[in-house]
């Protein structure tokens, strides 16, 4: 498909596609089958908010599930430099070669039983849960991710939802890099079914910035939710 051919299609697809220099899109989804009363993050590692390391380290996989051992999981970050990084690790074998701050997704490339994860699939970077794959999803969903270096993000679109008829309220949280508190940047409330905002006028969030979807209930609930953001390299 040539350029010009393009001009008609959305903005989103000619991104993937590669044909606009310089950007690059990320789509977030996660789900949190028990949501309180107070704010949580929207992964699958029970009803904590997420932790983020603070110091760069390599990275171990393990399972709740012995047969798991031996799988193999891709797991993408951000290294020590804050610069994207991916590796493949080993179920219950070494840790990665690579140092991460961040890690923003993990799935199974590679099964040792079945096809697909037999028990919970834990990830750590300094001493902490940084991804989380609950069996038999074959990937994390955790709606998480840190803007890298020398690039821009600009939050394009959420969205949440939820199966039972209870009050929801969700926000999009985001802590630059050098500041200690997180910012809502995105808030909506809904009852039950679900909501879907797209920005006319993209928010910025600058290099390093840590982004994540935060909800809580009305009473425990199942919810899922996520964003998507354009990348913008100021490098290239």
């Amino acid at each position: 498909m040539s350029f010009a051919s393009l001009n008609n299609a959305p903005f989103g697809l000619a991104v993937q596609m590669g044909v606009i220099n310089r950007f690059s899109g990320i789509q977030k989804f996660g789900y949190n089958d028990t949501v309180g009363t107070s704010f949580e993050t929207v992964w699958t590692n029970g009803t904590d908010l997420y932790v983020y390391p603070t110091t760069a380290s390599t990275a171990v996989a393990t399972s709740s599930n012995t047969d798991d051992n031996g799988s193999t999981v891709h797991i993408f970050g951000l290294d020590s430099n804050f610069d994207l990084a991916d590796e493949v690790i080993t179920v219950g074998g070494s840790a990665s070669t690579t140092s991460f701050i961040r890690m923003h997704r993990a799935f199974i490339s590679s099964a040792n039983t079945g096809v697909v994860n037999q028990g919970d699939i834990t990830v750590t970077v300094d001493s902490k849960t940084v991804a989380f794959i609950s069996t038999g999803y074959g990937q994390t969903l955790q709606s998480i991710y840190t803007i890298p270096r020398n690039t821009i993000g600009y939050l394009m679109s959420f969205d949440v939802g939820t199966s039972k008829d209870l009050e929801i309220e969700a926000k999009i949280m985001a802590r630059p890099i050098n500041g200690n508190t997180f910012q809502t940047k995105a808030f909506t409330t809904l009852r039950g079914g679900a909501f879907r905002k797209e920005y006319n006028v993209p928010e910025v969030l600058t290099e390093k910035t840590d982004i994540e979807m935060r909800v809580k209930a009305s009473a425990t609930s199942s919810v899922s939710g996520g964003f998507e953001l354009i990348l913008q390299n100021k490098n290239e």
